[in-house]
């Protein structure tokens, strides 16, 4: 037995990332108050001193009295937000590792109720494949108060070095070796936990993440919407276009004769 641990934005969906358009979606909805722009940014100053990452990831204040339990079920509705559409090769390399008998971790710094939602709709597809898999998620917690978010983050935000020490936790857990395991990731933030499997891919890989994987000769992976073909794919689709040219050339002569 082995795990497969996959990053979720820019790896398995594409971007913009999970949050950003949950963002968005709430503010055009105008779910966020006025004045947690304010408090948003007030954190802001203060969590830069750490470092941008920390400011970025950590300050989750526009969210800040907002209730816990019915964003999660408004993200759901399809009308509202948006359902995970999955790169048709990460779905491919995920049942491939099913059928090996691995496990499944998503981890990643989306909001722990976005990532849920990732679980979801995952393990549909898995069972549409005839994969019957509970999914595991390590995202980023939100502190709630009550019903509702405080804004803060509980715990550490999943990102750089906590994706690491998440996994490493993980795999203890499961009585795993890291050694035997595999993780995808697209960004440089996801170095640290690729360097703790052994075997790593950079998936969709940034330029600085290009950078890295070159450096430890890290398999580099292209995954998108448009699945590529086989020579032979490609070979059909040409006498297909082919036909189907000739065939309107035909039904126009015909017509202009007629």
């Amino acid at each position: 037995m082995s795990i497969a641990f996959f990053d979720i934005d820019g790896t398995l969906l594409a971007k913009p990332s999970l949050e950003w358009r949950f963002f968005w979606n709430l503010r055009r909805r105008g779910r966020i108050p006025a004045r947690n722009y304010f408090v948003w940014f007030a954190e802001s100053l203060r969590l830069v001193r750490r470092g941008i990452w920390p400011a970025t990831h950590a300050n989750k204040m526009y969210l800040r009295g907002l209730t816990a339990e019915n964003l999660p079920q408004d993200a759901v509705d399809p009308h509202r937000f948006w359902l995970p559409q999955f790169f048709p090769a990460a779905l491919q390399r995920i049942w491939w590792h099913t059928l090996r008998g691995d496990s499944i971790v998503l981890v990643s710094g989306t909001l722990s109720p976005l990532a849920e939602i990732v679980r979801f709709a995952l393990e549909r597809e898995l069972l549409w494949r005839s994969v019957e898999i509970t999914v595991f998620v390590i995202a980023t917690p939100l502190e709630a108060s009550g019903a509702r978010w405080t804004g803060r983050v509980s715990g550490s935000p999943m990102f750089a070095e906590s994706k690491a020490r998440a996994i490493k936790e993980f795999a203890n857990l499961q009585q795993v070796s890291l050694s035997r395991c595999s993780a995808y990731g697209d960004s440089a933030l996801d170095r640290w936990m690729l360097a703790s499997v052994g075997h790593p891919f950079a998936v969709n890989a940034t330029r600085r993440m290009c950078t890295i994987a070159r450096l430890h000769g890290w398999p580099m992976l292209r995954w998108t919407h448009c699945p590529l073909r086989t020579a032979g794919e490609q070979r059909d689709a040409r006498l297909n276009s082919r036909k189907k040219l000739e065939a309107g050339t035909l039904q126009r002569k015909g017509e202009a004769a007629g």
